[in-house]
């Protein structure tokens, strides 16, 4: 079985687990709490479009076991104290079918879809969006792609404004200057563009295939149901035709001596 920080390496580029959540080693209960909060929002099966569900399922279950695993006080300092996650020891310690999504409801009450957009409102322009990108421009070595990845609600659309953030940033913080940033080719632009109106196009045919299945799935649950309801008809006229309406004997006819 494919280990905690095996799946971390391969899905958020680094097995350092303060880094996947993108909070500090030294951070509260309450910060690890609040940094996979933003996270889950991000990658919750239930909150992506249906192209990118398979791996932001794998991402939400990776952060959940994170968290999972930070939030218990003694394997929080082994892990510190070791590097020891316990999957290592014990493969059966971090099973795939444990259900994440049910762990994530036991901590968090259900989110609206208003929720959600107030949240994404309130942290865009905020310093956590700033520090997510100074992360994510560092960790990417300034590629625009990988940035828009990692930091939650970023998109293809907003890249004028991210790039004019994390210039701000580069100079005020002297960060270095990734040639990947500065003097990235504006054919790569375009194709970020366009995969991402096809992504959108697919998942506009997506919904409607859905729609379509669930109403012809709902006709099939009407049928059956209806076919269900003449069958109990039918046995309960039987059972009152073999109470109420028993032939009646006929007579012989006898012969006569």
């Amino acid at each position: 079985m494919t280990t905690l920080l095996e799946l971390c390496r391969k899905y958020f580029n680094t097995d350092n687990l303060y880094e996947v959540l993108n909070t500090k080693k030294d951070a509260t209960d309450k910060e690890v709490r609040k940094a996979y909060y933003v996270l889950s929002m991000k990658y919750h099966p239930d909150k992506v479009n249906e192209n990118d569900k398979a791996e932001a399922t794998e991402k939400f279950k990776i952060i959940s076991r994170i968290h999972a695993l930070l939030n218990d006080t003694d394997k929080r300092k082994l892990y510190d104290e070791a590097g020891c996650v316990g999957d290592d020891i014990d493969p059966n310690s971090a099973t795939e079918d444990f259900p994440w999504e049910t762990y994530w409801s036991s901590i968090f009450r259900k989110i609206t879809d208003n929720e959600i957009r107030d949240y994404e409102l309130k942290y865009k322009g905020s310093d956590d969006e700033k520090r997510d990108l100074k992360k994510g421009y560092l960790a990417g070595k300034g590629d625009m792609e990988f940035i828009i990845n990692m930091v939650p609600f970023s998109s293809v659309y907003e890249e004028d404004r991210l790039r004019e953030i994390l210039e701000q940033i580069i100079e005020e913080e002297d960060l270095p200057k990734f040639e990947a940033f500065t003097n990235e080719p504006p054919s790569k632009k375009r194709k970020r563009l366009a995969k991402a109106k096809r992504e959108e196009a697919q998942c506009k045919i997506d919904v409607k295939n859905e729609e379509k299945n669930n109403s012809h799935d709902l006709m099939l649950a009407i049928k059956k149901r209806s076919a269900e309801r003449e069958q109990q008809m039918d046995n309960f006229f039987a059972r009152m035709e073999a109470k109420y309406c028993t032939p009646k004997k006929t007579k012989k006819n006898v012969k006569k001596t």
